[in-house]
């Protein structure tokens, strides 16, 4: 059986969204600063940020809706995790809870969806 090990996301601004995804969400620069190809430790899975030649930079861009793709990370406290991000200024959608997992929805710099959700596997 093969395992994931990272997954590649195509971005316009890679600092914007190293700067994100390492202080927004805490994960840890592994390699690649300053060379277009950045990795980060997903705890299980690397999240590479791979930049696009010539891409815009677009402040806020709407939700990508229409994508199949959606990161989740896990969290022991989805609350308070989500209302730290928020006065972050992420954008955070609002918790939704199904049975006993609690999960919130948020939107990248680029668009993209993330989730922080209470499921741990």
């Amino acid at each position: 059986m093969m395992r994931m090990s990272r997954l590649i996301l195509f971005v316009s601004d890679l600092d914007a969204m190293v700067n994100f995804y390492r202080e927004k969400l805490g994960l840890a620069v592994i390699s690649g600063e300053g060379t277009g190809f950045v990795c980060l430790d997903g705890g299980g899975c690397q999240l590479a940020l791979h930049e696009l030649p010539g891409g815009g930079k677009e402040k806020n861009p709407p939700p990508r809706e229409d994508s199949y793709l959606k990161f989740v990370f896990y969290s022991k406290t989805v609350e308070e995790d989500a209302a730290k991000l928020k006065n972050q200024d992420v954008r955070m959608r609002e918790i939704v809870r199904f049975g006993s997992i609690i999960m919130c929805d948020g939107i990248d710099p680029e668009g993209n969806i993330f989730q922080i959700s209470s499921r741990e596997s």
